[in-house]
């Protein structure tokens, strides 16, 4: 696999047996997350409508915010929405499955902004972010989180290919300001060991603080 197939998403190939979308799993999944920093917790929920998903949220107000984003998982599979906060900031963030591979799962954020409701994190370029966690016997996948670098980047991605000599791949850092991200470096890396600090990456500490 090339370094260019790595960047390109090879990873994130959706496979699900016939089984996986039986009628017997949730046709949702909901957790709990401060994102427009009230201090209190809104009600975030994806689940299934149609061909895409929804993601939403509610308030304490009972208002309500929703967003669509298409998703190439199979059935009812990983629904459960992760939190987040990318750009370590306080605000929460909000992780969606847009595709199951082997072992790998894509991911999307959003973020909640007033008067515009939840709103999905792309570059300045309008592509939407997509990055990934997982990997198996032949590749690895992840992403982290930690204070800002003097480049303003908060957030980092790592993708591998297992090799013969180690593993081959990049690992990305990013800038996240709201529903905006800025690549702010990249570092090619080839043969490395599965305890380089080159390869570590912990989707833990995305956890909001």
């Amino acid at each position: 696999m090339t370094l260019a197939a790595l960047l390109g998403g090879a990873l994130a190939t959706p496979v699900a047996a016939a089984g996986e979308a039986g009628g017997d799993l949730p046709d949702s999944a909901s957790v709990q997350a401060d994102i427009n920093g009230d201090g209190g917790p809104e009600l975030i929920t994806v689940r299934e409508r149609d061909d895409d998903r929804v993601v939403s949220a509610r308030f304490a107000d009972h208002s309500y915010v929703e967003s669509a984003f298409p998703s190439n998982t199979a059935g009812r599979l990983n629904l459960d929405p992760r939190v987040a906060d990318l750009g370590r900031d306080g605000t929460a963030d909000l992780l969606v499955t847009t595709a199951t591979g082997a072992n790998t799962l894509t991911f999307a954020a959003f973020t909640y902004i007033p008067e515009q409701g939840l709103v999905r994190v792309t570059g300045t370029d309008g592509a939407p972010l997509t990055f990934h966690d997982g990997g198996g016997a032949t590749s690895l996948a992840s992403y982290a989180c930690h204070e800002p670098d003097d480049d303003g980047a908060t957030f980092t991605t790592v993708r591998a290919e297992r090799t013969d000599g180690g593993l081959d791949g990049v690992r990305t850092s990013y800038e996240v300001t709201r529903d905006t991200v800025v690549p702010r470096g990249q570092t090619e890396f080839h043969g490395a060991a599965e305890d380089a600090p080159v390869v570590q990456a912990d989707p833990a500490s995305c956890a909001p603080a």
